[in-house]
């Protein structure tokens, strides 16, 4: 009897570990490409299909996640391993010799993708990063695109703010600033206006520049020097280029100025200047390797020769702001800094619009 016990005992020991192996994930169905049809569905407009799909997809990712830290933990645990210490070279020698090849496939793939900086250069660190790794923002970000549509604004708001808190594990970390812009439009639809304000500053809290004191009090001193000639010099001082938080600081520094914070304003509407002139500038240096700034005369004129760049200067604002920008700084008491700058405008923008605002903002 006692054997028998005995042996139901271990029998019931061996199924419950058996039970606790993760299975191996299947190369059809990774949570990227479960995804990638939750994507598809949505842009179909097949939004209770592009739903299931996400919530498989996050499903999938906690799979995945399961498994890579089962195969890791596994392949770390013996003492000849944990001898190695913490290094990925060591350790990595470790398993190669031990034939740890899943193992070995899972630590390199991950750090071809971030580095051994990411990690701290710890085995063990990305050990638990892969187990953190269970959360899928682009797929709750997705789904609160579809809360939205379905008329759900609070939860939209929620699985937005858990795709934000969760943005480190972007696959393309660039893509908080999709979710961040989304959940700035969806205050701004809800009429929200403290909590656009706060959407906006957290797309801002992604731009150094827009933190740097030290370019602040350059730039207000070039401007506050009132001079015509500083019109050309503030362009060539100052070079910052970020794209992506171009249509924030236009939205703030509307926002600063109704709300009386003069000088914020200005700043914000100066650096979105300075930026979107950067990423311009960039972006005809990569087309003539012969052109430099020499004058914003020049430049703008420079503009006009290329469709695609003028377009993207209306839809980025360019145009409005470097008006904004002129208008803010005469406001200021700056005068012949600012009529100097909407003549040039005024003489060279490629815009016939932006031509015709800026003679029209001169102060005679």
């Amino acid at each position: 009897m006692k054997k028998l016990i005995l042996s139901a005992v271990l029998l019931l020991s061996f199924s419950l570990f058996a039970q606790v192996v993760p299975k191996k994930p299947v190369s059809s169905e990774f949570s990227w490409r479960i995804l990638q049809d939750a994507q598809f569905a949505y842009d179909k407009g097949e939004f209770s299909k592009a739903m299931n799909l996400a919530n498989k997809a996050k499903a999938n990712r906690v799979a995945e996640s399961d498994y890579e830290v089962y195969i890791l933990d596994v392949a770390l645990s013996p003492l000849a391993v944990r001898r190695a210490g913490e290094n990925f070279d060591s350790v990595l020698e470790v398993l190669k010799e031990r034939d740890q090849t899943e193992a070995i496939s899972i630590i390199n793939r991950y750090l071809s993708l971030y580095g051994e900086k990411f990690f701290q250069y710890s085995v063990h660190k990305m050990e638990d990063w892969v187990e953190a790794k269970r959360v899928y923002p682009e797929a709750d970000f997705l789904i609160g695109k579809i809360y939205r549509l379905e008329g759900e604004y609070k939860t939209a708001i929620d699985f937005y703010e858990k795709a934000r808190l969760e943005s480190s594990f972007l696959d393309i970390p660039d893509q908080i600033f999709d979710i961040l812009y989304e959940m700035a439009d969806l205050m701004l639809h809800q009429h929200e206006n403290e909590k656009y304000k706060q959407a906006l500053l957290l797309i801002l809290d992604n731009d150094s520049n827009f933190k740097d004191n030290v370019l602040r009090r350059a730039m207000l001193k070039i401007i506050d020097a009132d001079k015509a000639s500083n019109v050309d010099r503030f362009f060539d001082l100052f070079r910052a280029s970020s794209p992506k938080t171009l249509n924030a600081l236009y939205n703030i520094s509307v926002i600063f100025e109704e709300e009386g914070e003069v000088e914020n304003s200005l700043f914000a509407s100066a650096l979105g200047t300075i930026e979107s002139f950067g990423h311009i500038l960039d972006s005809i240096s990569g087309r003539d390797a012969n052109f430099e700034f020499k004058s914003l005369a020049v430049f703008l004129n420079k503009i006009g020769e290329y469709e695609d760049i003028s377009l993207w200067c209306e839809q980025n604002h360019f145009w409005d702001n470097l008006i904004a920008f002129c208008k803010k700084v005469a406001a200021r008491g700056d005068i012949i800094y600012a009529n100097a700058t909407l003549e040039v405008i005024a003489e060279n923008s490629p815009d016939p619009y932006t031509r015709a605002a800026a003679k029209a903002s001169i102060i005679r």
